[in-house]
């Protein structure tokens, strides 16, 4: 198995991160969560307000699943450093590098294995839905 090509610095500055922005989205989804809560149709408007207040909703819920599986994937990030694999691209194997670890702390792929990756599940949605 590959180890990590961090310090053990550099792996404390990334968990640091992760955690960071983990905090960040569990506030954001509290705070989601709450204003859904807090939101009251008193009065049935027209079905424009009605439809516009359940898009609103959906939106609301989409963004919650998206940063679910943000934290999810923040997780696993923080396990790999855990087992001292994180840097360590699942498919290839290759470092990924600083600059992508940087801008996306819980990616496990580089660049070029997450493209190649994206369009084999684009492709795979595409075949599914054609079914």
């Amino acid at each position: 198995m590959v180890k990590s090509p961090f310090t053990k610095k550099e792996l404390q500055e990334y968990a640091t991160m992760l955690l960071e922005k983990k905090a960040i989205l569990l506030k954001e989804i509290r705070d989601q969560s709450d204003e859904v809560a807090n939101e009251k149709l008193d009065e049935p408007g027209d079905l424009v307000d009605m439809a516009t207040e359940l898009l609103d909703q959906e939106m609301n819920l989409s963004l919650t699943t998206a940063e679910t599986q943000t934290i999810r994937e923040i997780d696993e990030a923080l396990t790999r450093i855990e087992k001292g694999i994180y840097g360590i691209c699942v498919d290839s194997g290759e470092p990924i590098s600083k600059a992508r670890l940087k801008a996306v702390p819980e990616a496990k792929r580089t660049l070029e294995a997450q493209e190649k990756y994206d369009k084999k599940m684009k492709d795979m949605k595409k075949r599914s839905s054609m079914v």
